[in-house]
């Protein structure tokens, strides 16, 4: 297709462009216009920005207290200083802050959409230092605010401005407290404290001098005397040989000297002689033991003095005597004795019986001595001599029995202090004697099966030292098995053998008489076993007076309450009782004791008794030979070796066990009865001489 043609143009004629008039010619013509409209704009465009900051921005008022050397306020858009306060747009900005002598602030703060707001600040103060000095110079204590800050003197001590309590103390002076003001701003401040002394000179005399001084109950010498003394109250006490005491109270002012007024004493210190009737006793004062009459004493005159006089066997006599100064007087008492009946049975007959060394009388006597330890002795030509120690007691009739051997017969003397079983076991010869069995009915813990009787053991008798062992028992019937008690061994061969009816210990004791070819004691009958009469010299279970005699016998002639003493409970270990081991295993144990034995020990594990015997008083409680039976009232004929009833129900058993920690129960006078197999109940042996 043909592009048709323009017929206004010649055909191959170039058309060319022809400039006509107007801008552009104007602006080639002036270039300056051109300038001055560009900035004309922008600062069209400045006032158009400035009036958007200056209408959407927040007027902000920054207070800061005191007044700053120099503040800064950073941000975008930049804040805008006007009269004061500064217009800013929201969002975070940096405040900066300084002062001489504080410490500069430098905050980031957040502005927000409030039309008007305002931000306050306070400059903190640098801390000051303190120097302090005391007088006394030394040992002088500083505490600012409870808290300890050494002995003065104290340099270059930093702390923060402000008000503090500051308190010194030092040995001897009064307490110092002020109120300190530090003014901070590193500024160096001086302190200087005078401490007051807390005592105050004090001058003590008396007339005449030499008088001892105690002040408080405290010794301090003799007047005159100067002393320096804290401040507070004191109680004077002067004191001299010739002269009564003097008392006085005072006060002491700190920095105040005191010169109490000189103490005139007078004379007079009374002297007493105190002889009693017998001589002997014991004279209290005040309950303060002075010593033994006949006794010269220094009392103070004109007061009362309770005087108390003690003798055993007597009844305390109780005197007031008031005396003169310096006068001498003697006192006399005559003590009225506390009488206890004492029926010697003495063979033969014309046998001399002597108390405490004076003859009383032949053979048969009865006596009425004080209830203190006496010396009975029963001695005729021809005779071996008897000598005890016996103890009357008020209100109780004894009866001693006493028989003298021969001084030819070797009966007590021949036999050997000890036998050894065939097992090895060991027996020691006891001689006996004469004693009240059971427990004074006032007793505390006293069961009414303990009635007081009289017991002569006239023939001598071996008893062994140990409880018979599961190894000795077991080597007589091995079938035998202690057993345990809530998974405590009772088995072992050096533990004593339990679980055992007197039947069988009865059986043992036949069988040891057996092997050594001693007549046997027990014979069985109709299915029973039965002791023969008289008892042999084999082997047997001690009488129970004959247990309870070598358990309760001392040395001196009296008859223990306790193993270990005469009060309840135990104050050290003597034997295998309820203790704090078996706190875990049974319901009542001793307070405080620890034997260290949860259940049974092995024999010989405790210290023995005065006869050398072990165990008698706990460990496991023994089979007697006897049947149980209650005796009548102590009379005054004595039951001669005891063997108790022929026939019963059931036999005694004797002493404490592992088992037991009441004051009943381990007494050495307790009695129990039963025929039943026991976890705690043993046995040991025992045989006459011949």
């Amino acid at each position: 297709m043909k592009r048709r043609s323009d017929p206004a143009v010649p055909h191959g004629e170039v058309i060319r462009p022809v400039a006509l008039p107007g801008r552009s010619a104007r602006r080639s013509k002036h270039p300056g216009r051109r300038l001055l409209s560009l900035t004309g704009a922008l600062v069209f465009l400045s006032l158009v920005l400035i009036l958007v900051h200056v209408f959407t921005s927040k007027s902000l008022l920054i207070e800061i207290d005191p007044p700053t050397d120099s503040l800064s306020l950073r941000g975008m858009p930049w804040p805008v200083q006007v009269r004061g306060r500064y217009l800013v747009r929201p969002g975070h900005y940096r405040l900066q802050a300084e002062r001489a002598g504080y410490h500069p602030l430098d905050r980031e703060i957040q502005v927000g959409t409030q039309a008007s707001q305002r931000l306050a600040f306070s400059l903190q103060k640098l801390p000051g230092y303190l120097n302090i000095t005391s007088a006394p110079e030394h040992g002088v204590r500083i505490q600012i605010d409870d808290t300890s800050f050494g002995t003065a003197p104290l340099r270059q001590l930093e702390l923060a401005a402000g008000t503090y309590v500051l308190q010194a103390f030092a040995d001897r002076y009064l307490p110092y407290t002020t109120q300190l003001v530090i003014e901070g701003e590193h500024k160096p401040q001086d302190l200087e404290i005078q401490l007051q002394p807390g005592w105050a000179q004090v001058s003590i005399d008396s007339q005449p001098p030499r008088a001892e001084v105690w002040l408080d109950g405290t010794r301090r010498g003799h007047t005159p005397l100067r002393l320096e003394l804290m401040a507070g109250e004191y109680r004077l006490d002067l004191h001299h040989p010739d002269y009564l005491p003097y008392t006085v109270d005072f006060l002491v002012v700190a920095g105040q000297a005191l010169a109490l007024p000189r103490a005139r004493l007078q004379a007079g210190t009374a002297h007493v002689r105190i002889t009693s009737v017998p001589s002997g006793a014991r004279i209290l004062i005040a309950d303060r033991d002075q010593g033994q009459t006949p006794l010269n004493l220094a009392l103070a005159p004109n007061a009362e003095h309770r005087i108390t006089l003690t003798k055993p066997g007597y009844r305390p006599s109780h005197q007031a005597i008031t005396v003169e100064p310096g006068q001498q007087q003697a006192f006399n008492v005559h003590l009225e004795a506390l009488l206890g009946t004492v029926v010697v049975q003495a063979t033969p007959e014309d046998a001399e019986v002597l108390i405490q060394g004076r003859v009383a009388g032949q053979g048969r006597l009865r006596l009425e001595l004080p209830s203190a330890p006496q010396q009975l002795e029963v001695r005729k030509p021809g005779y071996l001599s008897h000598t005890q120690t016996i103890t009357p007691i008020v209100d109780t009739p004894q009866v001693i029995a006493v028989r003298l051997q021969p001084a030819a017969d070797p009966a007590r003397r021949d036999r050997p202090a000890r036998i050894l079983t065939h097992q090895g076991e060991v027996l020691i010869r006891l001689d006996g004697g004469t004693f009240s069995m059971g427990a004074p009915r006032r007793e505390q813990g006293r069961r009414t099966n303990e009635t007081r009787h009289s017991v002569a053991l006239q023939r001598p008798f071996y008893l062994a030292i140990h409880e018979v062992t599961n190894a000795r028992f077991n080597a007589f019937m091995p079938s035998h098995h202690s057993g345990s008690y809530r998974g405590h061994d009772l088995s072992a061969p050096g533990l004593p053998a339990v679980n055992l009816t007197w039947e069988d210990a009865v059986r043992y004791c036949n069988w040891l008489s057996e092997r050594e070819g001693l007549e046997t004691v027990y014979e069985e009958k109709d299915g029973t076993w039965v002791a023969k009469t008289p008892l042999p010299a084999g082997y047997r279970l001690p009488t129970e007076s004959e247990w309870e005699w070598a358990a309760r016998w001392r040395p001196d002639g009296t008859l223990a309450k306790y193993a270990w003493g005469p009060e309840y409970p135990p104050v050290k270990v003597t034997g295998n009782y309820a203790d704090r081991a078996a706190s875990g295993l049974l319901e009542d144990t001793i307070d405080g004791y620890h034997d260290g034995f949860a259940a049974a020990a092995p024999v010989g594990s405790f210290e023995p008794n005065a006869l050398g015997l072990f165990d008698l008083d706990g460990n496991v409680a023994e089979w007697s030979h006897d049947y149980h039976s209650i005796y009548p009232a102590l009379s005054e004929k004595p039951y001669v070796d005891p063997s108790g009833p022929a026939t019963g129900s059931k036999h005694v058993i004797r002493g404490a066990s592992w088992m037991r920690s009441t004051l009943s129960s381990t007494r050495l006078s307790y009695r129990d009865q039963d025929n039943k197999r026991h976890v705690d109940v043993g046995f040991r042996i025992a045989r006459y001489l011949d």
